[in-house]
């Protein structure tokens, strides 16, 4: 038992250090992505350094989903591979420990991220995507002019495309304006103004155009009739994120319980729950993935004993690929109806899962894994001709 204690403490303190530098490096590399579009806030629209830190901050449960499952498959990877390495594997089993004693420390791992993911998936996830989309309408509201640039159509607001002549940010005069509101697709308007100011409802923080001296035009596409009119003031309330309908409600913005209501809705109201039953069973399936990639981990870390922590980074890159690879086509078949939703979304967690569990099984007895030998061909081929290559070039000098 003590000597069990020892170990299960042992490896994990192997686990903790690749997980953490795992972890902090995939969601550094999907967080300058981020940075690199919202740099344009800060540099073109006059956005504050602090705003946009927000809203990576809430961003950032939506990463971890990814991160996590990659941080778990690294470092089972990396601690394995090294303990592989250094023949402690071996000096393992020869003094009696089998590869089941050596999988708790894993195992637990493995459970933990599975129940992280899990939390980020079914709430922190969402709640981050709706406070990150209210952040940047409320970005949009108090920096009116963060939206509005000169010279060019501007469509940062749903429903709307907006030109702008000339621009005094400072007075937020505009002189010459062009709006085409489509927000409401059976009567779009377009309005046509020589000056206009822009304002901030004090109530709802909205944002209004106080036209003056231009026309509107209007087509109601019903009864194929068109309106024409002039004014002298005009005010146009274009608050962000409002239309002129029911607004469209994405899946990725509501929490598990939410998601399930909505599905049951649009069956009883008979529309399509296609978009909705993806978006639950990714939230499903995904934190299954720091299992699977667990139980593949293993057997690769364990059998591996040459590239050290290289070795398991390009591992891991090239195990998540196939996996993403393989969710991308489920999804694609799943919404063209070749396969049902279920199968379509679980498909890599199943491929991979089954991958990893024939190959646990083989290592575990002892047994030559198929493509190993395979490998090991191709890899003797390699070195042969390398060894040709370096000969005729010496004989050459």
């Amino acid at each position: 038992m003590l000597r069990h204690k020892t170990l299960f403490w042992y490896m994990s303190k192997e686990l903790i250090g690749p997980f953490a530098l795992g972890l902090l490096i995939f969601t550094f590399i999907l967080v300058m992505d981020q940075i690199l579009k919202l740099m344009e806030l800060i540099i073109n629209k006059g956005i504050g350094v602090g705003e946009v830190g927000t809203l990576l901050f809430y961003l950032l449960p939506s990463l971890l989903v990814i991160t996590i499952p990659m941080s778990v498959l690294l470092a089972i990877l990396i601690a394995l591979g090294k303990l592989s390495a250094d023949s402690e594997i071996i000096a393992m089993k020869a003094s009696g420990i089998s590869l089941h004693q050596m999988l708790p420390p894993c195992a637990s791992l493995c459970l933990v991220a599975f129940l992280l993911t899990y939390a980020m998936t079914l709430h922190l996830s969402p709640a981050g995507n709706r406070a990150f989309r209210n952040q940047l309408i409320d970005m949009a509201r108090q920096h009116t002019e963060a939206s509005l640039e000169e010279g060019v159509f501007n469509d940062a607001f749903e429903g709307l495309v907006i030109y702008i002549n000339e621009f005094d940010r400072d007075e937020k005069k505009i002189n010459g304006i062009l709006i085409s509101d489509k927000r409401d697709p059976a009567t779009p308007v377009l309005i046509i103004a020589e000056n206009a100011v822009v304002v901030s409802g004090p109530q709802d923080n909205s944002i209004v155009f106080k036209l003056a001296s231009g026309s509107l035009h209007r087509l109601e596409r019903g009864s194929m009739s068109y309106h024409y009119a002039l004014f002298d003031t005009y005010e146009m309330d274009i608050r962000p994120g409002s239309a002129a309908g029911e607004q469209e409600i994405k899946p990725k913005d509501l929490n598990f319980g939410s998601l399930l209501d909505l599905a049951r809705d649009r069956k009883r109201q008979q529309k399509s729950v296609l978009r909705i039953n993806v978006e639950i069973q990714k939230r499903l399936a995904f934190p299954f993935g720091c299992l699977v990639f667990g139980l593949l981990a293993v057997p690769l870390g364990v059998t591996w004993r040459r590239g050290g922590r290289s070795y398991g980074f390009v591992l891991s890159i090239i195990v998540v690929f196939c996996y993403y690879l393989v969710l991308n086509v489920g999804e694609n078949m799943a919404k063209s109806g070749y396969l049902p939703v279920f199968v379509g979304i679980w498909l890599p967690n199943i491929v991979l899962g089954a991958l990893g569990a024939y190959l646990y099984r083989q290592v575990a007895h002892e047994k030559p894994v198929i493509f190993q030998k395979t490998a090991g061909i191709y890899r003797d081929k390699a070195l042969t001709q390398m060894k040709l290559f370096l000969q005729r070039s010496t004989r050459e000098r």
